[in-house]
């Protein structure tokens, strides 16, 4: 080898320059989303690291306890039961103790009236008068023949007592006897029935008839009207004539702005067919007879005394049944209580159902559930009764 030769580079070592890369140039931008990017890893990372250390941790209950929760809060007050007189309410309408028409037992011709339409009439007093006609004469006729046949019953039984006759002779003389004075009878009858009268004390109400008209059997001379006492007539519900009874008491306020006060003497025994209603008659005094026929009457019949409670009516309402009744506190829970209304008006109701003293819920109840528990304030104020 000659000594001025450069000592030659290995082969390997030339090769690797040779498969050198050229530099790429890097800019600003991706360096800075490259450094952004690798920063959320790193908090990733580190999330997933800290629950996990956590988990090992004993997990403290949150409390959920709806009774712990704040309670909703109402009024309530004590309501007491009191003495009630319990009144039945009924729609009736006033009736004539008795009406009736006087009809004629004869025929023949109206001769005279002797009463007005309107009038007031004596019992026995004559209203229409009929022709006696020959009514008279036949009448006169029979009494004669009647004194015949006595003369002649008479004269038999004196024969008999001597001895002269027999007992059949003086039976027929007694039959013809007994013939003749039944025969004056019906004359008598007959000329009787020419004056037709009225049966009772009343007020001639109305004469379909005038003078002149002939009159049969059976057809109407008037209408007497007894209105002394008067009847204040109603009909009650199944389900409420057991609450009745004979002699109890009762009001009628009448449409003609009257009222008046009786007593209950006829209960019907069996109901009216169609409405299977119970008739009953409210008698009240009419001396003066100022109470008219058929006017309409608002009846309140008292059925005795029971003890109810006295509410507002703002606080009934219905359950889920449809029941009507009121919310009230036992224990500090709500209880609905069902209630049957016996009275009511625009201050309150008389109620059957409450407890002798029962905690009644009066503002906040209808927000309130049957078996929820509740905070209560006591209402001071006391609710005045009818």
């Amino acid at each position: 080898m000659d000594d001025n030769q450069t000592p030659s580079k290995p082969p390997r070592m030339t090769a690797l320059r040779q498969l050198r890369l050229p530099s790429l140039p890097v800019s600003r931008s991706v360096l800075t989303a490259l450094i952004f990017a690798a920063g959320i890893i790193i908090w990733v990372v580190s999330g997933v690291i800290s629950d996990q250390a956590t988990s090992h941790e004993v997990a403290q209950p949150i409390s959920t306890d709806i009774e712990t929760a704040q309670k909703f809060k109402v009024v309530a007050r004590i309501i007491e039961t009191q003495d009630f007189r319990s009144t039945l309410k009924l729609q009736g309408r006033t009736e004539a103790d008795q009406i009736v028409t006087l009809a004629a037992e004869t025929v023949g011709i109206i001769t005279a009236q002797d009463i007005k339409k309107g009038s007031f009439v004596q019992k026995g007093q004559v209203v229409c008068r009929i022709d006696v006609g020959a009514r008279r004469a036949q009448l006169d006729e029979t009494r004669a023949l009647l004194q015949s046949r006595k003369i002649e019953y008479d004269a038999a039984k004196k024969l008999r007592e001597k001895g002269h006759n027999s007992a059949s002779q003086v039976a027929i003389a007694k039959a013809a006897y007994d013939g003749a004075a039944a025969a004056v009878k019906v004359r008598e009858i007959e000329l009787q029935r020419t004056a037709i009268a009225a049966p009772f004390a009343g007020i001639v109400d109305s004469i379909p008839v005038e003078e002149g008209d002939f009159i049969m059997v059976g057809q109407s001379c008037a209408t007497i009207i007894d209105k002394d006492p008067i009847l204040v007539v109603a009909f009650v519900a199944e389900n409420q004539i057991t609450s009745l009874h004979l002699g109890a008491k009762g009001k009628a306020h009448l449409a003609t702005g009257e009222s008046v006060e009786g007593k209950i003497t006829y209960i019907a025994e069996s109901p009216d067919a169609t409405t299977r209603t119970f008739k009953i008659e409210l008698e009240t005094p009419n001396k003066d007879l100022r109470l008219r026929d058929g006017i309409t009457a608002d009846i309140e019949i008292d059925t005795g005394s029971v003890q109810a409670s006295f509410i507002p009516q703002g606080i009934l309402s219905l359950d889920a049944q449809g029941r009507i009744g009121v919310r009230v506190l036992e224990g500090g829970r709500v209880v609905f209580r069902p209630v049957t209304i016996l009275s009511d008006d625009t201050g309150g109701a008389f109620v059957l159902g409450l407890q002798p003293q029962e905690m009644v819920i009066t503002v906040g109840g209808e927000f309130t559930r049957s078996g929820q528990e509740v905070d209560y304030e006591m209402q001071s104020t006391k609710i005045r009764t009818q």
